[in-house]
Formats: structure tokens, C-alpha cells, sequence
């Protein structure tokens, strides 16, 4: 399992994925290889095949309350893996190689909206067993998530 920065050729790879994947994410300019400017995107591949994929940013400010270190802030946008490879640590590969980029950009600390609906118990215990831990927001039942680079 390689997991590496995104290229133009993985694109319709990482479209495939959400579509099957994650229908309710927006495919971008993916399908065609491109993908917003400042955007890092980060793909798991085997055998020539994107089966996971991570997107966020590495400049980003979290302004709700709580931030324990000052911006710039890593901000993870999405992750998905393909339901085949689930459990098998291909999801906290891609978050340690975002981590690990958002550190190398300047960010101390990156953080994460856990997607809410069902299954939202599973996201977060997830994310918490990667070393995410809740931050401090009154009156939010999901609030966001961080850790330190």
C-alpha cells in the first residue's frame, strides 16, 4: 500500500471513489485530474488503484472556540476509503501523512468536523483512536476535533 501525494492521473480514481464511496461529496474537477489551487490531496493506492483518499488544507484557521494553538491550522476536508479496505489502518495512514504534511507547512495543530448522521458514533471513535480529541464547544453535540502535529 503506497500512499503518496495525489497526481493529475489519479484524479479519475479519487472520482470513482467518491462517487461509489462518498455520492454526497462533490467530485470537483477531479474527474479531469485537477483539483482546487492550495487544496492537498493525498491518495492510498495498490495495485494502481486509488482505494483511499484525504483532501484538506494546511493554511486554514478553525475560528470556532477552543483552538489551542494560533493559526495557521491544518483542516481536514475529507477522508474516504474504499468500503473493501476499511480496517485495515488505510484511513489513519492518510490522516498521519496529512499530519505529517500539515506540520512540514508550518501548522501546529490540525483539526476535523466529523461528519454528522448516521454512523456519526463510528467517525468519531475513529477519529479519536487516531489521536483527534474533542474540542471544547458549548451546545455543540459534534464538535470539531484536533490534534497537535
Amino acid at each position: 500500500m503506497l500512499i503518496r501525494r495525489a497526481l493529475p492521473g489519479d484524479g479519475p480514481g479519487i472520482a470513482s471513489l467518491i462517487v461509489a464511496a462518498a455520492p454526497h461529496f462533490e467530485v470537483k474537477g477531479y474527474p479531469d485530474g485537477y483539483w482546487p489551487e492550495g487544496i492537498v490531496v493525498l491518495v492510498a493506492v495498490e495495485a494502481g488503484v486509488v482505494v483511499g483518499w484525504i483532501e484538506g488544507v494546511v493554511d486554514g484557521a478553525y475560528t470556532g472556540p477552543g483552538s489551542p494553538a494560533p493559526p495557521p491550522h491544518g483542516y481536514v476536508l475529507a477522508l474516504v476509503v474504499e468500503a473493501a479496505w476499511r480496517r485495515q489502518g488505510i484511513g489513519t495512514r492518510l490522516l498521519e501523512a496529512f499530519v505529517s504534511v500539515a506540520r512540514g507547512a508550518g501548522a501546529r495543530w490540525v483539526f476535523l468536523l466529523p461528519e454528522e448522521g448516521e454512523y456519526v458514533e463510528g467517525r468519531v471513535a475513529f477519529f479519536d483512536a487516531a489521536g483527534f480529541t474533542p474540542v471544547a464547544h458549548p451546545g455543540k453535540t459534534w464538535p470539531a476535533m484536533g490534534r497537535w502535529t
